[in-house]
Order: structure tokens, then C-alpha cells, then sequence
């Protein structure tokens, strides 16, 4: 069950790795977090992270207007106004300044754009979206050092566009939480009076605790089934954690990003895909540092490894299935 392929023949030309085991043994002996950390940093670095972030990321895009267009496409053609002003909240929480009139992202422009071609979004989505899942569980195999998904090659898409179906509304959900929390809160906020600076903070404090939790939900599902290994529960719930923490804080910071971006005046029409792409970018690259987190809580953990029984064909390698294997 090799994770990669192994070196072809022919004659070395760079120089060999250092090993790291004396570095990794000397660190763990001072304390369990930094080794924890070091092997994380390993993992991150080993799978060439960043790279895989940038090539998840196009998909991302890609995929990330066709849902838009397809979503407001249907909202409008059934009369969805609730729907619409939840996905437009949820576009201004992601890219805050860029969706105002003029600035890049008009709602109202990729509505009329849905209601016209939902079918050709539905065809660009299903391209985008299962090769953005695509992408995500390659990235997550390579940094759990797991080996390519055995199961066909259309089994394995039907299976990761169902995943995306479900991920995608709790994306949304994460990213408009304020509209959630002031829907469910609204009792609440009544009482205190939504204007009221006792209701601003419950607001605030609602919002972020729900979007904390919904971040959470997301990664720890990412991690425990796009991967295939499903690493221990706690280091999937330590590593959820961190990542939905880091989260928010970028989302905090988001406004300086992109403000820093559509305000070049030499990207001139490019700063809206530029900054979109940068934003994307920058929670894909979260998202697998805390694969890697969650790596490497697993090697420190002492679990069993467990081996795919043989004997059941759903998990055999071609391999196996040979008559001479």
C-alpha cells in the first residue's frame, strides 16, 4: 500500500535528505508540543502543502461562482428572496468591501446571470466542484500519507459530490452566521433590542460562536473522510479546533486583505479575481496545516495502525485482485 510510486532507475543528482530523526528525537525530549509541531512542520513541508493549496484553490473558484450563479439563478426563478439575501450576506462576510456595487462582485449581476443559464452553472458545477473535492482529498491522502483511493473512478466523484453538496451549505452557513443567529435569536434580541449595545454584543457573540462551530463541524468532517485514513478522534477533534480558531482570526483580518487588494491600482479589473483568489487561497492553506496538525497528533497518539482487511473486496488494491497477486 505504497503512498507514492517508487524512484525510477537512473543515477542521483540532488543531494540526499538530511535525516531528521535526530532533530525530531531531541526536540521530543524537551517537550511533547513541539514535537507535536515538528512533526506537523515535516508533513506540511513534505507534501509540498502550498502547492496543493494553489491547485485546490483554482478549482475553488472555479466552483465557487458556478454554485453563486446557479443558487441565485434558482432563488430568483422560485421566489427565493431569503435564500438570496443569505447567500449575499454569506458573500460579504467572505469579501468584505467586494461586494459592493461597482467593486467587483455584484449579487444582482450574477442573479440575472443564474436565472438564465442555471443549466450551464449546473454542468460548470459539477466540473468545478467535484474537482475542487477532487483536489482537497488528493491533498488530504498525501498528507496523511495514505495511498490512492482504490474505489472507481466514478464511484469515487459521485462520492465526493456528495460530499460537496453537504459541505457547501455549511460553508455558507459558517460564512453568514450573523443572519442564522439574528433568525433564531430573534426572541432574544427583541427582548434586549437589536440596536441596544447589550444586543450588538450578543449578536457579535452569537455569530462567532456559531461560525466557530460550523468551521469546526466542516474540517472535522473533511478530516475523518476525505483523507482516506480516518486518524483518531481526538487528534480530528484538536485539529478541527485550531483550524476553526485560525479561521476566525482570518476572517477577522479579511477586511485588511482585501481593502490591501482591490486598492492596487495596478490590478485594475484583476483585483476582484485576485483578491478572491488570495482570500481562497489563504483558508485553503489553513485547512491543510491543520491536516498536517491532526497528522501528526495521530503519530504521537500511540493508536493502532489499521490495515485493510484483504479478505473484503470492497478494500482490495488492484494488486490483491490480480489472480497472481
Amino acid at each position: 500500500m505504497a503512498a507514492a510510486p517508487p524512484p525510477i532507475p537512473g543515477e542521483y543528482i540532488d543531494r540526499p535528505p538530511k535525516s531528521q530523526v535526530a532533530t525530531l528525537e531531541r526536540i521530543e525530549g524537551r517537550s511533547e508540543i513541539a514535537g507535536v509541531g515538528f512533526r506537523a512542520f515535516v508533513r506540511f513541508a513534505h507534501a509540498r502543502t502550498t502547492v496543493l493549496a494553489a491547485g485546490t484553490t483554482y478549482y475553488i473558484f472555479l466552483a465557487m461562482f458556478a454554485l453563486l450563479t446557479l443558487a441565485f439563478g434558482l432563488a430568483a426563478r422560485f421566489g427565493a428572496a431569503r435564500v438570496s439575501a443569505f447567500i449575499e450576506d454569506a458573500l460579504s462576510s467572505a469579501f468584505p468591501g467586494l461586494t459592493q456595487p461597482g467593486a467587483g462582485l455584484d449579487a444582482a449581476n450574477l442573479e440575472r446571470v443564474g436565472a438564465s443559464v442555471s443549466l450551464i452553472g449546473l454542468l460548470v458545477l459539477l466540473f468545478s466542484g467535484s474537482g475542487a473535492m477532487v483536489a482537497a482529498s488528493d491533498s488530504f491522502h498525501l498528507i496523511y500519507g495514505a495511498p490512492k483511493d482504490g474505489r472507481n473512478v466514478v464511484l469515487a466523484r459521485l462520492r465526493l459530490l456528495g460530499w460537496m453538496l453537504l459541505l457547501a451549505p455549511l460553508i455558507l452557513i459558517s460564512f453568514a452566521a450573523s443572519l442564522l443567529v439574528t433568525t433564531l435569536a430573534g426572541p432574544i434580541l427583541d427582548f434586549f433590542g437589536s440596536t441596544s449595545t447589550a444586543g450588538q454584543i450578543l449578536l457579535q457573540v452569537g455569530t462567532r460562536l456559531a461560525s466557530l462551530i460550523v468551521g469546526f463541524i466542516v474540517v472535522y468532517l473533511m478530516s475523518g473522510h476525505l483523507g482516506g485514513i480516518r486518524p483518531p478522534r481526538r487528534a480530528r477533534l484538536i485539529g478541527a479546533a485550531v483550524a476553526a480558531v485560525a479561521i476566525e482570526i482570518l476572517k477577522a483580518v479579511m477586511s485588511l486583505v482585501v481593502a490591501w487588494s482591490i486598492s492596487k491600482p495596478q490590478y485594475g479589473a484583476f483585483a476582484a479575481p485576485i483578491t478572491v483568489l488570495l482570500v481562497l487561497y489563504l483558508l485553503t492553506v489553513v485547512t491543510y496545516l491543520s491536516a498536517a496538525l491532526t497528522a501528526a497528533l495521530a503519530e504521537t497518539s500511540g493508536a493502532a495502525v489499521t490495515v485493510p482487511d484483504p479478505g473484503d473486496p470492497q478494500q482490495r488494491t488492484p494488486a490483491q485482485s490480480s489472480p497472481a497477486g
